[in-house]
């Protein structure tokens, strides 16, 4: 059985930091960005990433960390898609990754997934889920 936790975050929060941020939201509700493990799950088998700016002509790339007293081979990054400037309302690119992943979990401790921006940053909406299992 597999088990999933999303949290996202909306451009307002996220102003392009290259400081990781808690997620603390899932979609229009706030949440707390530290998680409890499920119990019955070893493992965080898929990380998906969806991210895009906030305005047009912005550049930056994501990253995602996965962190906490569960993570039994410590914290993890992860690199989202980038965004590239699009000149015209015509064109667009897909911002979003999957990682399959076996990264060891301990049930029962703490979790949380932060979002950070590597170089160019810009306002970004961003949501990102972990599959347990």
């Amino acid at each position: 059985m597999a088990i999933v936790v999303t949290r996202s975050a909306p451009a307002g929060t996220l102003t392009g930091s290259t400081s990781f941020i808690a997620l603390n939201q899932l979609a229009g509700s706030t949440v707390s960005s530290s998680f409890t493990v499920p119990t019955n799950v070893s493992s965080i088998k898929q990380i998906s990433i969806g991210q895009c700016a906030d305005g047009a002509g912005e550049e930056f790339l994501g990253m995602v960390q996965i962190s906490g007293n569960s993570m039994k081979d410590g914290a993890a990054v992860f690199t989202a898609a980038g965004q590239c400037t699009m000149g015209t309302s015509t064109g667009s690119n897909t911002n979003f990754v999957q990682y399959d992943t076996d990264l060891a979990v301990q049930a029962g401790n703490s979790l949380e997934i932060s979002y950070a921006q590597a170089g160019s940053t810009a306002a970004a909406d961003v949501s990102v889920s972990l599959t347990f299992a």
